[in-house]
Protein backbone atom coordinates (compact mmCIF):
# COMPACT_ATOMS: atom_id res chain seq x y z
CA UNK A 1 0.00 0.00 0.00
CA UNK A 2 3.08 2.24 0.67
CA UNK A 3 4.14 2.05 -2.77
CA UNK A 4 1.04 2.32 -4.26
CA UNK A 5 0.59 5.71 -2.15
CA UNK A 6 4.31 6.48 -3.18
CA UNK A 7 3.16 6.37 -6.94
CA UNK A 8 0.12 8.29 -6.81
CA UNK A 9 1.96 11.23 -4.96
CA UNK A 10 4.74 11.26 -7.42
CA UNK A 11 2.59 11.07 -10.38
CA UNK A 12 0.83 14.26 -8.88
CA UNK A 13 4.04 15.60 -7.95
CA UNK A 14 4.99 15.37 -11.85
CA UNK A 15 1.91 16.95 -13.18
CA UNK A 16 2.19 19.84 -11.15
CA UNK A 17 5.96 20.06 -11.66
CA UNK A 18 5.07 19.71 -15.94
CA UNK A 19 2.09 22.10 -15.52
CA UNK A 20 4.57 24.63 -13.52
CA UNK A 21 7.57 24.17 -16.02
CA UNK A 22 4.88 24.65 -19.18
CA UNK A 23 5.60 28.46 -18.02
CA UNK A 24 9.09 28.75 -18.18
CA UNK A 25 10.75 29.90 -21.36
CA UNK A 26 13.22 28.25 -22.96
CA UNK A 27 12.36 25.26 -20.58
CA UNK A 28 8.55 24.37 -21.41
CA UNK A 29 10.37 22.16 -24.27
CA UNK A 30 11.62 19.72 -21.57
CA UNK A 31 9.09 20.50 -18.68
CA UNK A 32 7.17 17.24 -18.95
CA UNK A 33 10.89 15.44 -18.77
CA UNK A 34 11.77 17.73 -15.46
CA UNK A 35 8.66 16.85 -13.91
CA UNK A 36 8.52 12.85 -14.62
CA UNK A 37 12.26 12.65 -13.60
CA UNK A 38 10.87 14.83 -10.38
CA UNK A 39 7.49 12.69 -10.02
CA UNK A 40 10.15 9.23 -10.54
CA UNK A 41 12.52 9.78 -8.17
CA UNK A 42 10.02 11.16 -5.17
CA UNK A 43 8.53 7.29 -6.28
CA UNK A 44 11.43 5.77 -5.50
CA UNK A 45 10.95 2.42 -6.85
CA UNK A 46 13.34 1.57 -9.92
CA UNK A 47 12.00 1.11 -13.76
CA UNK A 48 8.65 -0.54 -12.92
CA UNK A 49 7.36 2.10 -10.63
CA UNK A 50 8.64 5.08 -12.56
CA UNK A 51 6.85 3.37 -15.77
CA UNK A 52 3.57 3.53 -13.77
CA UNK A 53 4.18 7.27 -12.39
CA UNK A 54 5.00 8.16 -15.27
CA UNK A 55 1.59 6.15 -17.27
CA UNK A 56 -0.52 7.79 -14.01
CA UNK A 57 0.97 11.39 -14.73
CA UNK A 58 -0.10 11.36 -17.91
CA UNK A 59 -3.31 10.15 -17.19
CA UNK A 60 -3.96 13.26 -15.03
CA UNK A 61 -2.11 15.57 -17.33
CA UNK A 62 -4.69 14.30 -19.91
CA UNK A 63 -7.84 15.08 -17.83
CA UNK A 64 -7.25 19.30 -17.70
CA UNK A 65 -6.08 19.14 -21.38
CA UNK A 66 -8.88 17.26 -22.70
CA UNK A 67 -11.20 19.64 -20.78
CA UNK A 68 -9.66 23.50 -21.98
CA UNK A 69 -9.46 21.96 -25.37
CA UNK A 70 -13.11 21.16 -25.36
CA UNK A 71 -14.29 24.08 -23.61
CA UNK A 72 -12.16 25.87 -26.47
CA UNK A 73 -13.67 23.91 -28.99
CA UNK A 74 -17.47 24.62 -27.89
CA UNK A 75 -16.82 28.31 -27.61
CA UNK A 76 -15.11 28.72 -31.31
CA UNK A 77 -17.24 25.96 -33.10
CA UNK A 78 -20.06 28.78 -33.52
CA UNK A 79 -17.66 31.20 -35.05
CA UNK A 80 -18.62 32.88 -38.27
CA UNK A 81 -15.73 31.16 -41.27
CA UNK A 82 -13.11 29.40 -39.21
CA UNK A 83 -15.37 28.36 -36.55
CA UNK A 84 -14.72 24.64 -37.33
CA UNK A 85 -11.38 24.69 -38.37
CA UNK A 86 -9.96 26.33 -34.79
CA UNK A 87 -12.50 23.53 -33.30
CA UNK A 88 -10.85 20.83 -35.09
CA UNK A 89 -7.36 22.58 -34.41
CA UNK A 90 -8.25 22.53 -30.62
CA UNK A 91 -8.70 19.15 -30.59
CA UNK A 92 -5.47 18.22 -32.67
CA UNK A 93 -2.96 20.77 -30.37
CA UNK A 94 -4.39 18.57 -27.55
CA UNK A 95 -3.47 15.42 -28.92
CA UNK A 96 0.35 16.74 -29.88
CA UNK A 97 0.37 18.26 -26.40
CA UNK A 98 -0.56 14.97 -24.89
CA UNK A 99 1.62 12.90 -26.89
CA UNK A 100 4.76 15.37 -26.19
CA UNK A 101 3.92 15.23 -22.33
CA UNK A 102 3.35 11.05 -22.40
CA UNK A 103 6.23 10.12 -24.02
CA UNK A 104 9.11 12.56 -22.92
CA UNK A 105 6.81 12.57 -19.11
CA UNK A 106 7.29 8.49 -19.43
CA UNK A 107 11.24 8.87 -20.19
CA UNK A 108 11.77 11.66 -17.31
CA UNK A 109 10.03 9.28 -14.79
CA UNK A 110 11.83 5.96 -15.37
CA UNK A 111 15.25 7.92 -15.42
CA UNK A 112 14.33 9.67 -12.15
CA UNK A 113 12.96 6.11 -10.52
CA UNK A 114 15.98 4.41 -11.87
CA UNK A 115 18.56 7.52 -10.14
CA UNK A 116 16.67 7.50 -7.13
CA UNK A 117 17.22 3.45 -6.71
CA UNK A 118 20.66 4.19 -7.08
CA UNK A 119 20.98 6.97 -5.22
CA UNK A 120 22.93 8.94 -8.09
CA UNK A 121 21.04 12.53 -7.79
Amino acid sequence: MKIIARVLSGALIGMVCTFVFYFIPLVNSIAPFLGGLLGGYYADGGSGEGLKTGVLMTVFMIIPGFLLGGILGSILRDAPVLGGLIAASAFIVTIVIVAHTAVIGIIGSVIGAVLAERGKF
